[in-house]
Parts: structure tokens; C-alpha cells; sequence
């Protein structure tokens, strides 16, 4: 109890001593005298005690409620941080990138002055510097570390954080790099990916520093979130590989199937030409040579169109509008067939809508040109309020939609797929003769 508590129950004490002294003076009855006051007196002091006592339990409460507050703003703060520490590193897709950012934004999150992610290299025998921030190439390149070997090689080795207040007098932490980078205190957290020790990131300090619990419990939850981010980019580009080589069988597949018989079949008119130019038959040299000529013609198409395939996408660089006029110009255009582009409205579409409408075009150029025998294509993208419309049309010799469909050639099945995934209605529209229209209408949501 403290004194201002004492001063006022002693004035309670003091005061029922008062009352009572005056009540046996002038009171006539001496049986009443001293316990109407000593009563009054006693109840006055404990409904006192117990006013103490219930002020007492309410700053109790108050200090644990205020406790409470302050904690649950600790975590809110450390949700945010982890939060805008997520939408960073999910910004990034390719490893290197993916590293990178990741010590960025743990310096950030720390606030720390220097900061270095070291990776088992290729034999996993050596943990090297892969990603750094405020390091000098110098030290980064000299750090290489064996399991159990300096602080990095004992996290590595047993899967634990160090937090080393005092790296100057603690022999674990490498001597070259804290006398070449001048730190101070160190805290290193072990990364995981897929269940195995990834690396090591250190997050350094130039001068004195005390780690809070705060501060660890955000490392080792920032820790967690680094190794799926890792791991994402790794499958990322696991696929990114597998895709280059599905894609350099497939275009292995079309030369062998379009360019190199093209080229067979003119080395065999080649032959024949010249066999019906030794017996003079010159009428039957010129339509040998004609079918040459023709032949000679479509693979250089098809070449064209491989070669345009092999190149970095236009789309990626500059939209939709871009991309399908470069692909008219770089392949249509050089072989000979006429081509038109009409654009209405202002395009403006979602990423994965104009990605899905680009594709969509390529597949039916590809198919005028390996099929259709046409002299001319028009392209018409039409932008209106609530929907785009998009129409590639040809003036060759046509084919069955329906006999198509059902033998899943002509790119047909991937044009639909693409417009089902996109909430789009394709259809194809051609008869035998009488050219084709492959139309694409997407309603806005």
C-alpha cells in the first residue's frame, strides 16, 4: 500500500477515535457511547480497504491491458513488414532476382547496414556469396566457406540461428570480413528449401546492436517465406527449361516435316529438270522447273516462319497491336502474301486476354499459311465498350470446320482452349473453296 493510501486510512482511524471521544462526553448513555462510532468508524475504513483494494485491480488490469495493446501492435507492425516483404518477393520470378531482392528487402526489414545470402556452389563443398547488399565485391568474392567452417558454415552445418552481439570478440565470425567490412554485431538464419539448408543469410551491423526477440522471431518468419520464394523460382525455371526443350523438339519436328522434305522434293525436281533438259523436252523442263519455283516458295515460308518463332517476342515488349503488325511484316509480308490490319477503338485489355488474342492469330496466320493457298489475309481487332472482336480471314481454298475439329489438326483444339481460358466465343466459319474466318468475340465482365 502506498503512503497517500496510508495518510488516508489513518485519517479514517483518526477520525472514528474522534467520534467516538465525543459521543462518550456528551452522550448520556455510556453503553451507546463507543460503538456507534467505533462501528461507523470500522465500516468507513473497510469500504476504504476495499476501494483500495478494487483500484489496485484496475491498474493491474489497465498495465496488462496495456501490455496487451502494445504487443498486439508489435505483431501488427511485424504482419505488415512480412506482408510487404511477401509482395516484393513475389514481384521477382528468376532465381538470381529472387536473391537479390530477397537481401534488399531483409535489410530493409531489419534495418541493417550490410547484408549477404551465401549458397552452397555447385558441389555443395563451399558456401559462396551469391547475392549481397553494401559489401564489397572484394570481400564477397574471397568468402568461401566449408561446412563447420566460420559463423556461416556452423549455421549451415547445424541448421540454427547465431545473433553474435560482439563479432570482434567472438572467434566464430570470419576475422578478414569483419576487419574488411568493419562489423560489429551479426545475425545469420539459415534458409530452407524443400527441407534442406539453402544457404545462409547474414544481415550485419556497423555498430553495437542488441537483438530483440522481435527481431529474431521476424528473421526466422522472413526466413520461411525467403525459402518458398526460392523454391518458387526454382520450379519456375525448371519448366522455363523444360518448355525451351519441348519447343526446340517441336521446331525439330516441323523442319523435318515441312522444310526439310520441302527442300527434298525440290533437289528430286532439280534432278528431274535436268534429266528432261538433256532430252530437250523443253515444254515439260519449264513445269518441272515452275513446281520448283513454288516449292522453293513455301519453305522459304516455312523457314521464315520458324526463324520469326526463334525470335523474342514482340508482344512482351510492346502489346498486342505491335506484335500482330510486326508478324504480318515479318513473315506474310516477305513471302508474298497480302496482308491487311484494321485496329477500331482503343485496345485495352487485360495481360492475359491480349496474350491469349496474340496467340490466337498466330496459330491462324501459321494455318493460312501452310494450308490455305491464299493471296490475301485480313487482320480486324475491334475495341468496343464491353467487348473486343477479333477476325483473321482469307481468301484461300478453304476447309470443313466440323472434319477438322474432330481430327484435332489445324491448331483448332489450342485456339479453342485458349478462348475458353480467356471467357471468350471462337468460331470458324469456311467451306471448301471459299476461304475461311476464324472469329473471336470476348464480352467484358
Amino acid at each position: 500500500m502506498n503512503t497517500p493510501h496510508l495518510r488516508y486510512v489513518s485519517l479514517c482511524l483518526l477520525a472514528s477515535l474522534v467520534l467516538s471521544g465525543c459521543v462518550s462526553v456528551e452522550g448520556d448513555s455510556p453503553s451507546v457511547s463507543w460503538w456507534i462510532p467505533a462501528g461507523l468508524g470500522a465500516i468507513l475504513l473497510a469500504g476504504t480497504l476495499a476501494g483500495l483494494r478494487y483500484r489496485q485491480r484496475l491498474q493491474s488490469m489497465k498495465a496488462a491491458l496495456d501490455t496487451r495493446v502494445s504487443l498486439i501492435e508489435q505483431q501488427r507492425k511485424e504482419l505488415e513488414s512480412l506482408y510487404r516483404a511477401d509482395e516484393e518477393l513475389r514481384r521477382h520470378l528468376h532465381l538470381n532476382e529472387v536473391l537479390q531482392s530477397l537481401v534488399k528487402t531483409a535489410i530493409e526489414l531489419l534495418h541493417a547496414d550490410k547484408g549477404a545470402l551465401m549458397v552452397w556452389d555447385e558441389t555443395r563443398e563451399k558456401l559462396v556469396v551469391r547475392a549481397s547488399f553494401g559489401f564489397h565485391p572484394e570481400t564477397a568474392a574471397r568468402i568461401a566457406l566449408g561446412p563447420g567452417q566460420g559463423l556461416a558454415g556452423k549455421v549451415a552445418l547445424i541448421g540454427e540461428p547465431a545473433f553474435v552481439e560482439d563479432a570482434r570478440q567472438d572467434g566464430r565470425v570470419t576475422p578478414f570480413i569483419i576487419e574488411s567490412e568493419h562489423l560489429y554485431s551479426v545475425m545469420q538464419v539459415p534458409i530452407r528449401v524443400a527441407g534442406e539448408v539453402f544457404g545462409v543469410f547474414s544481415a550485419d551491423y556497423l555498430q553495437p546492436h542488441h537483438f530483440s526477440e522481435a527481431e529474431k522471431r521476424l528473421l526466422m518468419a522472413f526466413a520461411q517465406r525467403a525459402g518458398l520464394a526460392i523454391e518458387t523460382a526454382r520450379l519456375y525455371e525448371r519448366e522455363a527449361q523444360i518448355a525451351v526443350m519441348q519447343e526446340r523438339n517441336r521446331l525439330a519436328r516441323e523442319l523435318h516435316d515441312s522444310v526439310t522434305q520441302s527442300l527434298y522434293g525440290v533437289l528430286l525436281y532439280a534432278e528431274v529438270s535436268g534429266q528432261l533438259l538433256q532430252s530437250g523436252d523443253l515444254e515439260k523442263v519449264s513445269e518441272q522447273l515452275q513446281a520448283l519455283k513454288n516449292m522453293a516458295s513455301d519453305a522459304l515460308g516455312e523457314m521464315r516462319l520458324l526463324i520469326y518463332e526463334l525470335r523474342p517476342s514482340v508482344f512482351e515488349q510492346e502489346g498486342l497491336v505491335a506484335a500482330i503488325q510486326t508478324r504480318l511484316d515479318a513473315v506474310e509480308g516477305r513471302v508474298g502474301l497480302e496482308t491487311n490490319f484494321i485496329v477500331e477503338g482503343e485496345i485495352s485489355l487485360p495481360p492475359h486476354v491480349e496474350e491469349s488474342l496474340y496467340w490466337i492469330t498466330h496459330e491462324a496466320l501459321n494455318n493460312i499459311l501452310k494450308h490455305a493457298q491464299a493471296r490475301t489475309a485480313t487482320v480486324t481487332l475491334t475495341m468496343e465498350k464491353n467487348s473486343v472482336w477479333l477476325e483473321i480471314a482469307d481468301d484461300g481454298i478453304g476447309f470443313d470446320p466440323n472434319q477438322a475439329s474432330k481430327a484435332g489438326g489445324m491448331g483448332l483444339r489450342g485456339m479453342q482452349e485458349r478462348a475458353l481460358e480467356m471467357g471468350a466465343e471462337i468460331e470458324f466459319i469456311s467451306q471448301v473453296g471459299s476461304g475461311a474466318k476464324v472469329r473471336v468475340r470476348r464480352q467484358a465482365p
